[in-house]
């Protein structure tokens, strides 16, 4: 199922196979997505579009760099509405989905070998 998640060969392919420092970049992306995506849907339930927007685009940016092809096109979408306030019926229910579809990714990411390796 990973593998519809993300693909890691698009982070391994960006820092030339160093595992390393895709470790690092996992791990990071796994200690602070939660929180980003937490005020993400605080910022959409205060109405504060313009902060929501910002922490999309910071969430898109990681969801990239790590490879969460899952992810790419939902919080690209939930940036632009954030942005022009357009679809604001359906935001909340796409940043519940997106949350929900992090934490599974997230959950994946852990188990991965890479990962589990540097944990023991």
């Amino acid at each position: 199922m990973s593998k519809e998640l993300y693909d890691l060969s698009i982070l391994s392919d960006m820092v030339y196979g160093d595992t390393d420092f895709m470790r690092e970049l996992v791990e990071t992306f796994i200690e602070y997505a939660p929180t980003d995506a937490m005020e993400l849907a605080a910022f959409a339930k205060e109405r504060n579009w313009d902060e929501a927007s910002k922490k999309a685009h910071k969430l898109k940016s990681s969801i990239r760099t790590i490879g969460v092809t899952s992810l790419s096109d939902v919080i690209l979408q939930i940036e632009q509405d954030a942005r022009d306030q357009t679809n604001m019926d359906t935001i909340c229910d796409k940043i519940h989905n997106f949350t929900q579809t992090l934490n599974t990714v997230l959950d994946h990411l852990k188990k991965e070998p890479f990962i589990q390796n540097n944990n023991e």
